[in-house]
């Protein structure tokens, strides 16, 4: 294990940066740093002890890095020991040096923990539009610190607002940016891990989280990253819980409390006992969870952690639910869903009505089971049905029509009874008897009727999981598909006034296929074909702008939509996307190789036309002509049509035929882009003898 050696003492220290050598000096204090960062992987509670005895030597240092760096740092171990206040006055000191110095990298390294304060004190779409808004400056900074810490943030909140894609898309984003920093990679790598391994969990893709754990706790037992185990394995209990493998749940959670004591991490300590707690629910061992869950709740307080002490506060009142004492335990489980509702914990708030449901059916309370149901049913809906294909809506709607045929069916029988009520006063001893006969049954329909709604329910998840995804992703890239681009050209806003837009407002559509695809597939076989893709696939993520949205159009061609991009962004995404491609070369199997594209793209609107005379669909009739072309003059290039240099009757009937003809007869201006490599074909192995 890694371990911070003795640091010199403050005479030294201020004598080391007073030699000439002033870089040697800022080094060494950037060094000591490092040094404390390394150490608050493996004891927290020691590398803040040390932080605190250096404050002054960092916070004196006539280098702007070195007091950037350490208070960086103290926010990280500041938040890790779950001390809010003291976090929240170094990113404000942070913030202020920054500004001071005009050095956007503090700016958005405070701005990404602030959001994580933020999120703690349960204020998640606050931190996300703080995030949001300061994007293009993380992007201009180009500083891989920076941007780690900024997309981690931004993930961690939309995994808790139920925005998973968008999660999912960032955190990846992180991992990438964690590799690329030449100081703490591996702890970075395994904090983008840790929050990856969350999303997944959100997905409910179990299996997929737990390879992500995995993977995260080789790096962590490597890096010698004591908290970080301990969180992983809590992460671990969650997804074994989450599959109903209690005993390894446990062993998971009491792994992660060990830790937790042993290294004085208030957070995980907190978490442990809750999910513990959480077990003992499962089991319905009430007692028992109402004694961790108060111990979890005491020590969440003592972290500040709100979104923790609202989480606590629930099990508290379920596990009061489970030993009769209810309208005690509602009251605690209310006052924590108001508070997940205010802070747009979403995800959590709809865990919490489910297992409300729950609990109100155990007691019998079967109104209340339904009535919780249709509460959870309904932001259910909100979290994963925004852009759900349309069969997922009709599924809703029939799923909804049933329900509210049943709802009336129960306010009939009520009225009905009401009637009777009325109607036969003369025979009340008779009527107290059925009224008690109507009750029970009453009693029964409205459980058959949780019953069915609670089943219905879950299938809906399901439904709207998978179908959420696979209608408009292909299944092979993960990239969207061309489903996803007809739907986007259906809600397209049409343009105003004269049907026409400025240049700098047009979008762009570049249509790109894969050069002897073919080849390579009748050589490599369809595995090596489909690793081709997924590489190509990867790279044009890679390459086009967030606002950008690229599709898997079919078989070996991709489609890139470019909102508000000009002549000039439409050539230099061209060239940037041929060089992508091309000047790295695609291992598949034991052979390297070098694979081109070939592409046509197109404005829209073109030419100052309207789109009424010359809509998407000729746009992309046109595009695909001009990659044609491509083809024809030997690949690897990518041929574009700025504008029309003859009227639009003139040239569109050409035009739509043949366009090297339009071009032939100097109808409208072409733009050509070559890339600057060959592609290497694959040659078939000769059979061992």
């Amino acid at each position: 294990m890694i371990r911070l050696g003795r640091l010199l003492v403050t005479s030294c220290f201020v004598a080391l940066l007073s030699v000439p050598g002033a870089a040697f000096a800022q080094q060494d204090a950037l060094d000591r740093i490092e040094s404390i960062q390394t150490l608050s992987e493996q004891d927290n509670t020691r590398a803040l002890k040390e932080l605190h005895a250096q404050a002054q030597l960092f916070e004196l240092s006539k280098f702007y890095e070195v007091k950037r760096a350490y208070l960086a740092t103290l926010i990280s171990v500041e938040i890790d020991a779950r001390r809010m206040d003291a976090a929240n006055n170094a990113i404000t000191q942070l913030l202020e040096l920054a500004h001071a110095n005009k050095d956007d990298i503090g700016v958005v390294i405070a701005t990404a923990r602030n959001a994580t304060l933020l999120e703690f004190g349960g204020k998640t779409a606050a931190a996300i539009i703080q995030l949001t808004s300061l994007e293009s400056v993380a992007l201009r900074t180009a500083n891989p610190e920076a941007l780690w810490r900024f997309y981690l943030a931004l993930g961690t909140a939309q995994d808790t607002s139920g925005k998973f894609e968008a999660a999912l898309t960032n955190v990846l984003k992180s991992l990438d940016y964690a590799k690329a920093r030449p100081h703490q990679s591996e702890a970075s790598v395994l904090r983008s891990l840790n929050e990856l391994n969350n999303v997944y969990a959100s997905m409910k893709n179990e299996a997929k989280a737990l390879s992500v754990i995995d993977e995260a706790l080789v790096i962590a037992k490597k890096i010698g990253a004591i908290k970080m185990q301990g969180t992983l394995y809590l992460n671990r209990g969650n997804l074994y819980s989450s599959m109903e493998q209690m005993d390894a749940a446990v062993d998971a959670y009491q792994k992660a409390l060990k830790i937790a004591i042993d290294a004085g991490l208030t957070g995980t300590h907190a978490t442990a006992l809750n999910n513990i707690g959480d077990t003992y629910l499962i089991r319905k061992d009430y007692p028992r969870a109402e004694v961790m869950a108060r111990r979890a709740l005491a020590k969440y307080q003592e972290g500040g952690n709100l979104s923790g002490v609202a989480t606590a506060q629930s099990n508290v009142g379920f596990a009061l639910m489970g030993q009769g004492r209810i309208k005690e335990g509602v009251a605690e489980v209310q006052s924590a869903l108001r508070f997940m509702h205010d802070s747009m914990a979403r995800a959590d708030e709809e865990g919490i009505l489910d297992e409300l449901a729950r609990m109100y059916a155990q007691a019998g309370m079967y109104r209340d089971a339904y009535e919780t149901i249709r509460e959870q049913q309904k932001l259910a809906k909100e979290l994963f049905n925004a852009d759900r294909a349309k069969s997922v809506a009709t599924l809703q709607e029939q799923f909804d029509s049933v329900q509210r045929e049943k709802q009336i069916e129960l306010l009939a029988r009520e009225n009905s009874l009401k009637d009777a009520e009325i109607n036969n006063r003369r025979l009340q001893q008779i009527v107290t008897v059925l009224g008690a006969l109507v009750t029970i049954m009453a009693g029964v329909f409205m459980f058959m009727l949780y019953r069915r709604a609670r089943k219905a329910n879950q299938k809906l998840h399901e439904a709207n999981k998978q179908l959420e995804f696979h209608s408009v992703r292909d299944p092979l890239t993960g990239l969207y598909n061309r489903r996803s681009f007809l739907e986007l050209m259906k809600q397209r806003a049409p343009t105003a006034g004269n049907g026409r837009r400025e240049d700098a407002n047009t979008d762009g559509l570049m249509i790109l296929d894969i050069d002897h695809f073919k080849h390579i597939n009748d050589t490599l076989g369809h595995a090596g074909g489909d690793t081709v893709l997924v590489e190509i696939a990867k790279r044009l993520r890679s390459t086009v702008r967030d606002s950008d949205m690229v599709m898997r159009w079919g078989g070996e061609e991709f489609l890139v939509y470019s909102p508000k991009a000009s002549a000039v962004h439409l050539k230099n995404l061209a060239q940037r996307i041929l060089k992508v491609i091309g000047e790295t070369p695609i291992e598949v199997g034991e052979q390297s190789l070098t694979v081109t594209v070939t592409g046509g793209f197109l404005a829209l609107p073109f030419s100052g036309l309207t789109e009424e005379q010359c809509d998407w669909e000729k746009a992309m009739q046109i595009a695909d002509m001009a990659l044609y072309l491509g083809k024809v003059n030997g690949r690897n290039r990518a041929y574009g049509l700025s504008r029309l240099l003859v009227p639009f009757e003139v040239a569109m009937p050409v035009l739509e035929r043949d366009i090297s003809a339009a071009i032939k007869a100097n109808m409208v201006e072409l733009v050509e882009v070559v890339g600057l490599v060959s592609p290497s074909l694959p040659t078939t192995r000769p059979a061992a003898i």
